[in-house]
C-alpha cells in the first residue's frame, strides 16, 4: 500500500446550498464523520480523494470506545454508505438520491481507515462558485446535537438575510424527525427548538432566536432572526483563555468568601489567608460547615479552636452532623 501524508484539516467547510437543503437521516456520531470528512477537502481540489484517519482519532470523531472498536466503527462506517440523501434541484426538475460514503477501506496493522465520499457529490462539494455556505468546522464540530447541526447549516445559510421563516413540517424533515417523535409541539420546541438555540448562541459565531407563527390557533412555523454573535470567541486560544480567566475568577471570588468567613470566626486578615495558602478551599469550606452545625447547636464554648481542629482534621459536614463537641482552649 503506497503511503499517504494525511492532508491537514481546513477551518471552514463549503457546501452547496442544495446540499444543504437536503433531506437524511444521520445521527450526531455519523453526521460528525461527515463533517471530518468534508473538512479535508482543500479549496484547490478538483476531484474526491480517499481521505485517512487513524483509528484513534476516528474514535475520538465518534466517540467510540476502543474496545472493540473496529466492530463498532465498521458499523459506523457500514451505515453512512447505505444513508442516502435527497437532493432536489427545482431548475432541472431533478431528485438525486445517493449515499455519502463509496468507500470505507480498514487497513488493520496501520490502525487506520480511508474514507470517499461518493462522486456524485462533486457538485455540491467541488469548486463552487455560486449559492454556497461557509462554515468552520470548530463551530459545527463542538455541537452536541444532531438537530442543532441540521438548524445551524440551515441558519448560516441565511445569516446574509438576517432571517428565515421555515414550516414546522418543513423543520422536522431537515432534522429527520418522523413519525409521532415530538408530536405535540411544546415537546418539539423543547427538545428541539430550545435545544439549538441554547447551543448555537453559546457555541457559534450567530446568534439566533424565533417567533411562532400561527394559523388558526396552531404553530405552523417559525420566523427565525439570525445576526452576528457579538459574544463569539473567534479562536479556540482566545476560548481557552477566557475560560482560565473566568476559572481564575471563579477561584478568588471563592477565596475571598471563605476569607471573610475565618475573619468571622475571630482570625485576622493576615491569618486567614495564611490558612487559605496552607489548606484547600474545599478542605477549609468543609470545616467551617462542620463547626456551623455544632454553633448552631449551642454546643461551642470556642468556635475559633474548633475551627482550627476541624481543618487540622479534614472535618466533613456530614460526617459531624449527628455528633457533638466542646472545645474550650
Amino acid at each position: 500500500m503506497k503511503s499517504e501524508k494525511i492532508q491537514p484539516k481546513t477551518e471552514l467547510i463549503v457546501q452547496h446550498n442544495k446540499l444543504i437543503e437536503s433531506k437524511y437521516r444521520l445521527t450526531l456520531q455519523e453526521k460528525r464523520v461527515i463533517l471530518w470528512l468534508l473538512s479535508q477537502i482543500k479549496p484547490t481540489d478538483n476531484d474526491f480523494t480517499r481521505h485517512r484517519i487513524s483509528i484513534k482519532e476516528f474514535c475520538s470523531i465518534t466517540q467510540v470506545s476502543h474496545h472493540g472498536m473496529y466492530t463498532e466503527l465498521q458499523k459506523v462506517t457500514k451505515r453512512l454508505i447505505g444513508r442516502v440523501l435527497s437532493i432536489r434541484d427545482l431548475s432541472k426538475n431533478r431528485t438525486l438520491q445517493v449515499s455519502w460514503l463509496s468507500v470505507a477501506d480498514y487497513w488493520h496493522n496501520e490502525g487506520i481507515v480511508e474514507l470517499k465520499i461518493a462522486q456524485e457529490l462533486r457538485p455540491y462539494l467541488l469548486e463552487l462558485k455560486k449559492e454556497f455556505t461557509v462554515i468552520k468546522i470548530p463551530d459545527i464540530m463542538g455541537l452536541s446535537s444532531i438537530y442543532a447541526v441540521r438548524i445551524f447549516e440551515l441558519l448560516k445559510q441565511y445569516q446574509y438575510l438576517g432571517s428565515r421563516e421555515i414550516d414546522i413540517s418543513d423543520l422536522r424533515k431537515f432534522c429527520f424527525i418522523e413519525g409521532n417523535k415530538y408530536k405535540l409541539y411544546g415537546i418539539f420546541k423543547v427538545k428541539v427548538l430550545e435545544i439549538a438555540k441554547r447551543e448555537i448562541n453559546s457555541k457559534t459565531d450567530i446568534l439566533i432566536d424565533y417567533e411562532e407563527i400561527k394559523q388558526s390557533r396552531k404553530i405552523t412555523s417559525v420566523n427565525f432572526s439570525i445576526k452576528k454573535n457579538p459574544n463569539y470567541k473567534t479562536t479556540e486560544f482566545e476560548k481557552s483563555q477566557i475560560e482560565k480567566a473566568e476559572i481564575i475568577q471563579k477561584e478568588l471570588r471563592s477565596e475571598k468568601a471563605i476569607i471573610n468567613q475565618l475573619i468571622e470566626y475571630g482570625f485576622t486578615n493576615s491569618q486567614a489567608k495564611r490558612i487559605v495558602k496552607l489548606n484547600s478551599q474545599e478542605a477549609i469550606s468543609n470545616a467551617i460547615k462542620a463547626v456551623d452545625i455544632q454553633v448552631l447547636r449551642g454546643k461551642v464554648k470556642n468556635a475559633k479552636a474548633m475551627l482550627i481542629k476541624a481543618i487540622q482534621e479534614q472535618w466533613h459536614p456530614e460526617k459531624y452532623r449527628n455528633k457533638t463537641f466542646s472545645t474550650s482552649s
